[in-house]
């Protein structure tokens, strides 16, 4: 639990959450918002389980779906009695996290006649739940919404803790607000979907969690990587317990990242940099992955030396046993990428900030301040390190390196 919002983990929920959230919000209007990939292959069944309750309706003059692009069609007139169930379809990809897509969910929302007794659910990975999530806390002035999260990194990282955001020129995620979901479903048989590469992206976020405040998780993922990966269900079933359990704890000290919040964001400085230059053909995870071993590199030069050489070599071991890269990718343009390393929010005035561990486990509450010439340098031996290995290839997966956004696009932290 974080406040009142409530994560449920666990195997079969998708067709459960209708009646459990219509027992629990008072609405007349219930939205779904689902990307055209997900939607193919859950929006039916969550639909099914809505109007399996008898007293739902959909629109009589608007498509069972509408998607971006579309002029926005009313509603119509509805069976007496009847709750409003409509469904919306965005773009595929970071393109979606945009002013655009945002106006376009209000405006149809508007047509539909959804007021405040709207409740809205996010059927997606990480890009849809921040969008949702923001179109919730401003539409109305806040409405409830849920998250049903269908990836690794949305189940252990994005869904939880209330971050929610649109991407704008100057960077990602840079325009949002706190604003926590009543309720989170974790349905683990929605990884089931996932090619090998969108798996390891989100066991990412697990392997950070593990070295900034779970020693046991980072444990128990350098233990079983190949299990892990292959969704060995009480291993999976775990990882992912354990890596929100892990982010509730810290959410619920510091709500609005204040403090400790920030650790939540380490290898996210450096990570971030590199996905500005390299979106989409590098996922969000395999950036942040070369980022947190550059940050601990980062804390060792620091004069940190309770988080050893040993103990900094294992943390990259782990990384690259799930296939995750962690060296620099050769080439990147080194001042465009500190411009966007520089509009990191966790910066303080033209000061880079970046999350310190100590060791395995263990990490400092604040942001410390970094010498970006260190940076610089440990960058670079890391490009030239990679350099001399052979080039790093990605898991196999479903990733479209057409469909996440154009290259060079945004870059914030979440």
């Amino acid at each position: 639990m974080i406040g009142s919002s409530a994560v449920h983990i666990g195997n079969g929920l998708l067709s459960s959450i209708p009646a459990e959230i219509v027992a629990k919000v008072k609405a007349s209007r219930f939205v779904i918002v689902s990307d055209a990939n997900v939607w193919s292959l859950y929006g039916k069944q969550l639909v099914d389980a809505f109007l399996a309750l008898g007293n739902f309706a959909m629109p009589g003059t608007s498509p069972l779906v509408g998607s971006y692009g579309q002029s926005p069609q009313t509603a119509g007139v509805l069976t007496a009695g009847k709750k409003l169930l409509i469904t919306y379809q965005i773009p595929v990809g970071e393109v979606s996290k945009s002013r655009e897509v945002k106006d376009a969910i209000e405006d149809f929302m508007l047509a539909h006649k959804c007021n405040r007794d709207t409740c809205m659910f996010a059927l997606g990975g990480g890009v849809t739940g921040d969008l949702v999530g923001y179109v919730a806390a401003t539409y109305m002035r806040g409405v409830p919404f849920v998250q049903i999260p269908t990836s690794t990194m949305a189940m252990i990282d994005s869904s939880v803790g209330g971050k929610t955001a649109i991407n704008v020129p100057a960077g990602k995620n840079l325009i949002g607000a706190f604003y926590q979901p009543i309720d989170v479903y974790a349905d683990l048989d929605l990884l089931k979907s996932l090619g090998k590469r969108e798996i390891v992206e989100g066991i990412c976020e697990a392997i950070k969690m593990g070295c900034i405040h779970k020693p046991k998780l980072f444990e128990l993922l350098e233990a079983h990587p190949e299990e892990v990966i292959a969704l060995e269900p009480s291993l999976i079933n775990e990882v992912i317990y354990q890596s929100v359990l892990g982010k509730a704890e810290v959410v619920a000290a510091d709500e609005r990242e204040a403090g400790v919040r920030a650790t939540l964001n380490w290898g996210h400085t450096v990570g971030h940099g590199i996905e500005a230059l390299k979106s989409p053909a590098m996922m969000h995870g395999e950036c942040v992955a070369i980022g947190c071993v550059v940050e601990g590199e980062l804390a060792l030069r620091m004069g940190y030396d309770t988080l050893t050489r040993e103990k900094l070599e294992r943390v990259a071991k782990c990384f690259a046993s799930y296939g995750l890269p962690i060296h620099m990718p050769s080439g990147l343009d080194e001042e465009t990428m500190f411009k966007k390393i520089g509009m990191d929010k966790k910066n303080v005035g033209n000061s880079i900030r970046c999350t310190i561990v100590t060791d395995i486990g263990v990490s400092i509450p604040d942001p410390q301040p970094c010498e970006a010439k260190l940076i610089a340098q440990i960058i670079a031996e890391s490009a030239a390190a990679g350099a001399e290995l052979p080039e790093w290839q990605p898991l196999e997966g479903n990733h479209d390196k057409t469909s996440s956004g154009e290259a060079g696009g945004f870059m914030g932290g979440h």
